[in-house]
Formats: C-alpha cells, structure tokens, sequence
C-alpha cells in the first residue's frame, strides 16, 4: 500500500456526520492540526453540514460521490451505517483516496477480502479503525499474558455489559445494526489475540431482550482455536448486574479486572516439591491440599495515556507522511470479521414485549 509524498497536513474528507463521523472523527482531527485538517465531509442532513462548515471550516456536500470527485481529500474517512463500510470503502479506494473504515470493517469475509483486495490494486492505505487495540488496559493485558506469569491459558472472558433500550437505526439489522457489529467488533477484535491458530469453532446466543429494533442487543460468542485457551466474548446492554471486563484463567495463575483497574496473581511452582500421582487413599481421608505462596501484582490506569483515537491518528499520518508500517492492517481484522459473519447467520430474531417497546416481560 502506498502512501503519498505530499507534505504538510494530511487532507480528510469524513462520511457520515453522526456520533462516529462527528463525534470521534472531526473532534480527534481538531486535536491534530498540524498532522491533520478536515477539509470536506458528507452528510444528507442539512444541520449537519452547516454545522461542519461553522465549525470546522470546510466544504459540506449532501452525497458520498461528491466527497469523492473533491480533489483535495486525501483520505476518506468511512463513518455511515454498518452495511454499507465495506461498499463505501472500495468506492473511495477505486477514486484515488487512501481509507480510514470505521468498525465494523466488513460484515462477511467476503466483503473484507474484496475491499483488501481493492485497496492493493489501487496501491492506497486501508486502515480499520480498531482504535480500542491502543486501549491501555489492553496492552497491560496483553503484556501480563505474553509474560508467561499466567502460564498456558485455559480460558479467557472478555465482558462488555450495561443495562438499558434503544431505539435508534443501530437497533435494526437492515443498517447492519446490533451488538455483533456495533460494539461487538471492539471485544472481538481483542478477543483475537488471545485465540489458538487455525479454524475458529465457535457457539453463538444472540437475542433481542430490550432494544426495539430486530437485531440483537445481547451477544455471547465461545470461540476455541487449535490448541489455544477457549476465549468469550460477550457484549450486553441487557445485564443489570456489570461483571468485570476481563477474566483469565492460567496454569500459573489468573487475572481479573476493568477497563481502569487489573490484578494478577500466580504461582512459582518449581518453588513447590513435585506431587506425582499417588494412589493411595489420603491419609486424612480428604483431598490434596498444599500452601500455595501467591504473588501479586495490579494496575491502574495511568489517566495520562494518548487517547486511543489520538493514538490511531498519529500512526496513521507515520504512515502516510513518513512512510512507517501500518499498526493496525485490514488482514489482522479479517479473523474477526468470520466470526461476526458466523455469529450474525445464526441469529434468528425473537422480540421481547420490552424490545416491542411495552416496558413490561
């Protein structure tokens, strides 16, 4: 993928002015103004492009191929509803433009291959907006269990759980909508990390329990890979009781913890005598016990980490302006994107009465 030899700020255009486009988007690139500059965007809502144009100082048009024949946009920015990433990704790749692709970046595989495809022919940058992977609770994460201090996994669960409806087009799975695709490609996306090599076996539950659209507002997925440790993810908004974000279970030892605070313990065991098998009936008539010496360590989030969105950004112009390699590439997303694939074939929708929009079971 190729990146440009222009200099100064890289040039955005941004799709879609909701939450994402809006909120995450513009507001990270105001932050950046040396390294970025919004420059036009595209929204069908009028509001939105007076307030872009106010705001941020740029063209507005009503439609994405407007934003496409636009020749100062070097990148553009894929924030629309779900279904249509994919789509709007290799339309802006086939124009010339280098791609940011807002999660989740395919619904099937063989929409992530096709787009991964087009961004090589076209020789532009593709890059999935997994912004959450520079979460630091993550890293710590990840550098605990790369650590080997937890031994060899045996299970991790990965929990992303509130309580509440919606009722919004992110509720229907005509946009693509639902917990799977909207939330779920974060969790899913970590989750990947921790998977064995070689094929995903997996077992899906989706429901709808409280939001009104059809599509699923409560998804839980157990994945098992080779001879990896079996790893859950489960995204909810309908669990009035929030367990923790991680758990890990390890041969050494385990993990719990949030998104501001983790703890590990584990155990020495080669400060322990050997316990071959014995045979014989215990002498206490009970089962095998010995004092197990736990050392324990925790974390807690800093407060002055780069914010993941800034953090995205700022490898992202590494690689356009100085030639760096992509951090987060669109093949590192194509494992999850099966499993999203897999997990949404299997999802028959059974409204509630309270996802009917009554209140009441």
């Amino acid at each position: 993928m190729a990146t440009t030899s222009e200099s100064g700020p890289v040039r955005v255009g941004i799709a879609g002015q909701g939450r994402s486009g809006w909120g995450i988007h513009a507001k990270t690139i105001q932050t950046l103004p040396e390294q970025f500059r919004v420059v036009a965007v595209a929204d069908p809502i009028e509001t939105r492009q007076e307030e872009a144009q106010a705001t941020l100082g740029c063209r507005a048009y009503g439609d994405f191929d407007a934003l496409l024949t636009d020749d100062e946009v070097e990148v553009v920015v894929v924030s629309v509803p779900n279904r249509l990433h994919a789509e709007y990704s290799r339309r802006a790749l086939a124009a010339g433009k280098h791609v940011v692709t807002e999660k989740p970046f395919a619904l099937t595989v063989a929409d992530a291959d096709a787009t991964i495809e087009a961004a090589k022919q076209a020789g532009r940058v593709l890059a999935p907006f997994q912004n959450r992977r520079y979460e630091p609770h993550f890293r710590k994460v990840r550098e605990v269990v790369e650590s080997g201090a937890l031994g060899d996994l045996l299970l991790v669960r990965i929990a992303s759980h509130s309580f509440g409806r919606r009722w919004d087009w992110q509720t229907l799975l005509e946009y693509g909508g639902g917990q799977a695709a909207n939330n779920g490609p974060h969790a899913l996306d970590h989750a990947m990390h921790f998977l064995g090599d070689g094929e995903v076996r997996l077992f899906a539950d989706l429901r709808n329990g409280l939001s009104s659209g059809d599509a699923e507002d409560h998804f839980t997925v157990c994945m098992k890979a080779g001879t990896g440790p079996r790893v859950d993810v489960e995204v909810s908004t309908c669990v009035a009781y929030p367990q923790d974000r991680w758990f890990i279970a390890g041969t050494r030892g385990g993990l719990r913890g949030t998104t501001s605070e983790l703890r590990w313990r584990y155990v020495d065991w080669t400060a322990l005598p050997p316990r071959p098998v014995d045979e014989r009936p215990p002498p206490d008539r009970s089962y095998n016990r010995e004092k197990v010496e736990w050392h324990e360590e925790s974390w807690t989030d800093p407060k002055d980490a780069v914010p993941d969105n800034r953090a995205f950004y700022e490898d992202l112009y590494r690689t356009l302006r100085q030639g760096a390699p992509l951090y987060i590439t669109p093949e590192s997303v194509r494992r999850y994107v099966a499993v999203l694939e897999q997990c949404r074939a299997a999802y028959r929708p059974e409204r509630t009465a309270a996802a009917a929009g009554s209140g009441t079971n």
